[in-house]
């Protein structure tokens, strides 16, 4: 499958040299007793998509499925240290508690580059106005359209009738960049001016953990080429989608296994 001109740089051939820190490395934070999962399929979606190490900082429940799906993932416990990485992805099934709520609060203040993902956009929703955004970390975004619902103050409806403007609005009021999951996921700039409409995926991705992979995978493909998550971001949302029109055209089985494998073989073959 080609890469559209205007992501072509997001993919690019490993140097020979490389090592395992020199490729990227990713922290995810989340998890809880009821969504013990949702952190360890981000992990899965930045191992695909090429990170040299994933550390994941989730609670005992999550550790089983940590063990058996990624063991290449370090393990700590959440509520302690944050391990420092290239790129910290916060949310997935994080839980709606006021400690949750602290740890986002404290990662989007902070110096750094951040993924929001999942119950920390809900979070972040909550806690905008004391939220200082002129200094702190470097964010991206990834909501879907009842999470950008949140982030807005409106109704789920609003956002559906027109994405791009949503999305422009989040960008411009987080000072982030966003991505738009949903049919045609858009990628925007914190300005607004840089949109990336994405043209890959189809409805069989509508399947829970999808936005958790991919959160993985965004996080992963900035880790790696670094700088302005913009065109990380857009090349993560293609190469996401790419995975599942890969998947279904090959009579695969969509599952969260089979899209992890999808996204590996397909972007190693990308980047070499």
């Amino acid at each position: 499958m080609e890469v559209p001109s205007e992501i072509a740089g997001g993919f690019r051939a490993r140097p020979r040299d490389a090592h395992k820190r020199s490729v990227g490395t990713v922290t995810v934070v989340g998890g809880s007793r009821g969504f013990p999962h949702a952190p360890v399929i981000a992990g899965l979606g930045a191992r695909a998509a090429g990170a040299g190490l994933v550390r994941l900082v989730v609670p005992d429940e999550s550790r089983p499925a940590a063990g058996a799906l990624l063991p290449e993932a370090t393990v700590s416990d959440l509520g302690g240290d944050i391990p420092l990485s290239d790129v910290t992805v916060v949310g997935p099934g994080l839980g709606l508690g006021e400690e949750a709520s602290a740890l986002v609060r404290g990662l989007v203040v902070k110096e750094g580059w951040l993924v929001v993902d999942a119950d920390a956009l809900t979070h972040l929703a909550a806690t905008c106005k004391s939220v200082r955004r002129d200094g702190g970390a470097t964010v991206v975004l990834t909501p879907h359209e009842g999470e950008a619902a949140r982030l807005l103050g409106v109704a789920s409806a609003d956002v559906s009738r027109d994405r791009l403007s949503a999305a422009r609005e989040i960008a411009r009021r987080y000072r982030a960049t966003v991505v738009l999951k949903g049919p045609s996921t858009l990628v925007v700039s914190p300005n607004g001016e840089k949109v990336y409409e994405n043209s890959t995926g189809n409805p069989f991705m509508a399947l829970g953990g999808m936005g958790d992979l991919l959160s993985g995978v965004v996080a992963a493909r900035w880790a790696y080429i670094g700088g302005d998550p913009f065109l990380p971001a857009a090349s993560s949302a293609w190469l996401h989608g790419a995975a599942g029109d890969a998947l279904v055209a090959g009579g695969g089985d969509m599952t969260i296994a089979n899209m992890s494998a999808r996204i590996g073989s397909m972007r190693i073959g990308i980047d070499n």
